[in-house]
């Protein structure tokens, strides 16, 4: 019983062996009739973009709605471009109507000038302690600018569109014009000098005035009277070149406009100096050099106090007291 089974065991694992090795040799057979109708591929010679757009082909074909939210993308792209730009457009404002419009205001230090370009070509020179304020773009309704302080104005010629400049009294026009604008809204007065061409003034909103080359016209807001005289241009706005040029004018004057250029307060203690008349050309001089040449060529002394803090703990403006030499 034990041989047979012993010998019955043996042929059964011989014939496993014989059939596994007879499917052994079909699976060779199969590999090598495989590679040689299927030969080993190159990787240069694959087409990747050809692969992808098979593959999105298939799934545009597959899923109907991912292919409608691939073209609502290319849409909203093509159309977000031009949105942007005219959200722009109406963020910037269309220049005729001014509460679209952007607007630049410069700001002059006490002692210092300032040089500004406009959106037309014209130039602007502003004046210590002076503001002005104009649009980025100017519109077809005119070039509006507002001023307050001095300022001296080259417009570039637009017949078609009016160059306009207000002040806190003065509706000022002009087309293409050389002028000075004096404008402090401490000041109760009011100057304007015609250098080139023509502008049109109105004091607070009264009839328009012509003024040509070689005038001067003095406003004076509490009288509510004005007054027009031929002048020496260039003496009214010789600043903008770093001069101050004086001719025959009262120490009044004089030292009304130091003050103003300085940032200084300066008192006059003696009435009888006021009247005095005094002619001079200072060019880049400091405060205190200026001083000091009015004290040798003019009968009168100074007394210069000193500097306090205010409660911000800034300096507050120079204190400076005019007498006569001898007093």
């Amino acid at each position: 019983m034990l041989l047979k089974c012993g010998k019955t065991i043996y042929i059964r694992l011989y014939k496993q062996k014989e059939a596994d090795m007879k499917k052994d040799e079909q699976k060779e057979q199969f590999i090598e009739t495989f590679l040689t109708k299927k030969p080993a591929f190159d990787p240069d010679e694959i087409d990747v973009s050809a692969a992808e757009r098979k593959i999105l082909k298939q799934i545009e074909v597959a899923h109907p709605l991912r292919r409608f939210m691939t073209y609502f993308q290319r849409v909203a792209a093509i159309l977000i471009v031009p949105l942007i730009i005219f959200s722009a457009y109406l963020i910037i404002g269309d220049t005729d109507a001014s509460e679209n419009n952007v607007y630049q205001e410069i700001t002059v230090p006490c002692g210092m000038i300032s040089q500004i370009n406009l959106p037309d070509g014209s130039k602007v020179w502003l004046n210590g302690g002076s503001m002005l304020k104009y649009p980025l773009r100017f519109g077809n309704r005119g070039r509006n600018v507002l001023l307050n302080g001095e300022g001296y104005f080259e417009v570039q010629s637009d017949i078609k569109n009016p160059f306009i400049v207000q002040t806190g009294q003065l509706h000022l026009t002009a087309t293409g014009t050389d002028f000075n604008i004096e404008a402090y809204p401490a000041d109760s007065f009011t100057y304007v000098t015609m250098v080139n061409g023509k502008i049109d003034i109105a004091f607070n909103h009264a009839k328009p005035v012509a003024m040509k080359a070689g005038e001067r016209i003095s406003y004076n807001s509490r009288t509510g009277k004005s007054e027009m005289m031929a002048t020496d241009t260039y003496k009214w706005y010789a600043w903008k070149d770093g001069l101050m040029i004086f001719r025959d004018d009262p120490l009044s004057y004089v030292f009304k406009r130091l003050a103003r250029t300085f940032n200084a307060d300066i008192h006059i203690k003696n009435p009888e100096i006021a009247s005095d008349i005094y002619r001079a050309t200072f060019e880049d001089e400091s405060l205190d050099e200026i001083l000091r040449l009015l004290e040798k060529t003019a009968p009168i002394r100074f007394v210069r106090h000193k500097r306090e803090m205010n409660g911000n703990n800034q300096y507050m403006k120079k204190q400076i007291d005019v007498y006569k030499r001898n007093e």
